[in-house]
């Protein structure tokens, strides 16, 4: 069953980035022409992750822009670039809530900062603005307390495989979000949450994520920014042979190999290092996201001995839902 649900998934995976990604020009510009409401606020993101201070600014409606000032300015720098923001919309997913003509609730949810930007729209533009938004955590969405000292484990895992972690992590956040905003609604709003902007926690969690990346630029991680190298060349290349010659797969199953290998170019050569983690008796821990597709993450555990483990994990509402 589960290995049905990812061909389903890499078919429509495979179609939908392929439409708006790898179409000839006169193509796109048909695509252009009916792209959803939806379909603009994904674009958005990827404005937002190159630039976050410009992209905002004409994304969100005056008097959103000005609250997002006077709660996350200092996220910002002078020339409008703004790491932590930038990392948040360049691997987030995003959930469609209920919708009218007038306006509209969406969500943001990165799984590796686990942080969440929910957001109403007005609707009445060709491009839904923001009019309204709260900025917090994941876990303070999903109603968690953190234990003094403890940090969340989707970002410094010491309890279960991250996989796990991130996926159990995006289903209840998702669910959360469906019980909070039912597609159905006619009526709705972020009242409820009004008090929930958390410009410190959001900014801690970015923090923390920074941090342990980091760790992957010192001297003493040369080796393993080598060997992450080497891997992303193979997964830019994305040859279905060369991925089940040098991997290790779940079960020994190379079928993870062909899903990935049959993504469109652009994005596979957009997979960047976005985790990673060093352990003595496990090894070294890598993940590559590309921000093309964040519902898509490639985890390679590479153990002491033997071969790299490949692991193609989908983060996308179908697959966290639908998978024990």
């Amino acid at each position: 069953m589960r290995r049905h649900i990812l061909s389903v998934l890499a078919l429509t995976l495979f179609f939908g980035v392929a439409g708006a990604y790898g179409a000839p020009a006169a193509q796109k510009k048909s695509a252009a022409q009916v792209m959803t409401p939806a379909e603009r606020v994904a674009a958005a993101r990827l404005a937002v992750a190159a630039l976050p201070g410009k992209a905002l600014q004409d994304w969100m409606t005056v008097g959103a822009f000005r609250r997002w000032n006077d709660t996350f300015g200092p996220l910002m720098r002078s020339d409008g670039s703004a790491p932590f923001v930038e990392d948040f919309f360049a691997h987030a997913l995003l959930l469609k809530g209920p919708q009218t003509a007038q306006s509209g609730i969406y969500a943001f949810y990165n799984p590796l900062q686990d942080n969440l930007f929910l957001f109403q729209t007005d609707n009445v533009e060709r491009v839904p603005r923001i009019e309204d938004f709260v900025f917090m955590t994941g876990g303070r969405f999903r109603g968690e307390t953190l234990k003094k000292g403890e940090n969340p484990q989707a970002i410094a895992p010491v309890k279960g495989g991250l996989d796990q972690i991130l996926m159990q992590n995006t289903a209840a956040v998702t669910a959360k979000f469906r019980k909070c905003f039912p597609e159905t609604a006619k009526n709705f709003t972020l009242a409820a949450f009004a008090r929930e902007n958390d410009p410190e926690q959001v900014c801690a969690n970015a923090a923390l994520r920074f941090a342990l990346l980091r760790r992957f630029i010192k001297a003493e991680a040369k080796p393993d920014a080598l060997k992450a190298g080497e891997i992303a060349l193979l997964l830019w290349k994305g040859e279905k042979k060369a991925l089940e010659g040098y991997f290790a797969f779940p079960a020994g199953d190379v079928y993870p190999a062909g899903v990935y290998s049959a993504l469109p170019a652009r994005v596979k050569q957009g997979m960047l290092p976005v985790l990673y983690f060093r352990n003595p008796k496990q090894g070294m821990l890598l993940g590559f996201a590309s921000r093309v597709l964040p519902e898509m993450l490639v985890l390679i555990q590479i153990p002491p001995q033997g071969k790299p483990f490949f692991v193609c994990l989908f983060l996308s509402e179908k697959f966290v839902c639908n998978t024990k």
